[in-house]
């Protein structure tokens, strides 16, 4: 579901373990669009969007990434809010950025996402319902989570009609620090999101989710490789239906190539760019060798997770498209494939995007995916 502002709002109005948390946020409604600013938190890098989503189209006038510093961001979590507040402090000064709205998108394990069935109820009891179902499933104090939910499905069987619901739960000490980092930069906050929402979003209004061009159909999996997470999002027809996370990413294969070359993780992080090449046939090849061991770990867990989608669900997915620091690569795409047996595709553009200059040519737009996406509000 959607997990921006004026929802999170509704929530908090209605749960009253929550009504402490609504006075410190203070939520206000902005049913105007404007430009926006919106930063994807990554453990090694920031990344900031300047743009603004009106009358369906989506324009997009500056991309900014900076070094995030050492230990402010594990597990979508912030760790140093005052870390995080100079650095980003910093890059709106010295980059003289006058928007004041932001959004923040992120993605942690502590975040829960699950479908759920309940029984077709009225919508003043749905909460009461959803809450009662996850706490049969999931050993959590909801308490401590603010609780979004879109129903996805209508099912009736001979027991009744019932609700496919996905529901996403997020923190609220995680909420919190977000909101708190909001503060200090004295900006409004706009919203809160979360990457495979903002990724459905962008999906569908940059047609990567059609058949063909022609119609919305087809499954599709967004593959997003960090530095210290690969997270999976798969969309059904245009609809978020499956997310996984796997807990590795490009700092296993720096820290891989530290012990295989003698070298700084430093040092590898740009090496493995400059001169890997997943496709090489070079002998005696340490450095891509290297790579390839680290990086089939990594496949080996994705394979699994996309044999139990579609062992669960009976769907073949049609195509995976990949983004994010390790998507950088060479020939990732092409290795992915021969190992996985299935269309992939690196994101390098993204249709429909209105950029206002053209001094984005040379950026790695799959970098800033989850940002932009989190622009587009529905």
């Amino acid at each position: 579901g959607s997990m921006d502002i004026k929802d999170i709002g509704k929530i908090f109005k209605k749960g009253e373990a929550s009504n402490k948390v609504e006075k410190k946020f203070k939520l206000k409604f902005k049913e105007k669009p404007k430009t926006v600013l919106s930063i994807d938190l990554g453990t090694n890098l920031i990344k900031v969007v300047e743009g603004k989503y009106q009358k369906d189209k989506l324009t997009i006038n500056k991309l900014l990434q900076i070094i995030t510093p050492d230990g402010c961001i594990s597990d979508g979590k912030i760790i140093n809010e005052q870390g995080i507040i100079d650095t980003v402090d910093f890059l709106i000064k010295e980059n003289g950025l006058k928007v004041k709205d932001l959004i923040f998108t992120t993605n942690s394990s502590s975040i829960i996402n699950r479908d759920i069935l309940v029984p077709k109820v009225q919508e003043e009891e749905m909460e009461t319902v959803i809450r009662y179902e996850i706490q049969q499933y999931l050993p959590i104090n909801l308490d401590d989570y603010i609780v979004q939910y879109v129903v996805l499905d209508e099912i009736v069987d001979d027991s009744g009609a019932k609700l496919k619901i996905n529901v996403t739960s997020f923190p609220e000490k995680m909420a919190a620090s977000y909101y708190n980092v909001v503060e200090a930069l004295e900006l409004n906050p706009y919203a809160l999101d979360v990457s495979y929402n903002s990724i459905n979003k962008l999906a569908n209004y940059a047609q990567f989710t059609t058949n063909n061009g022609k119609i919305l159909g087809g499954t599709v999996a967004f593959v997003d490789m960090g530095a210290t997470s690969i997270n999976m999002a798969i969309y059904r027809n245009g609809k978020l239906d499956f997310t996984r996370m796997i807990k590795s990413g490009g700092d296993n294969i720096d820290y891989a190539l530290s012990q295989s070359l003698n070298m700084s993780i430093k040092s590898t992080e740009s090496l493995k760019i400059k001169d890997g090449d997943l496709l090489s046939d070079k002998e005696e090849d340490a450095l891509n060798a290297t790579i390839r061991n680290s990086v089939d770990e990594i496949l080996e867990e994705l394979e699994r997770i996309l044999q139990f989608y579609s062992n669960k669900s009976n769907i073949t997915i049609d195509k995976i498209y990949i983004y994010g620091g390790v998507s950088n690569l060479k020939n990732i795409d092409l290795y992915m494939e021969n190992r996985l047996n299935m269309s992939v595709e690196k994101i390098n553009d993204i249709p429909n995007v209105d950029f206002t200059t053209g001094d984005f040519t040379d950026e790695n737009l799959g970098e800033y995916l989850n940002a932009i996406s989190a622009i587009i509000r529905l």
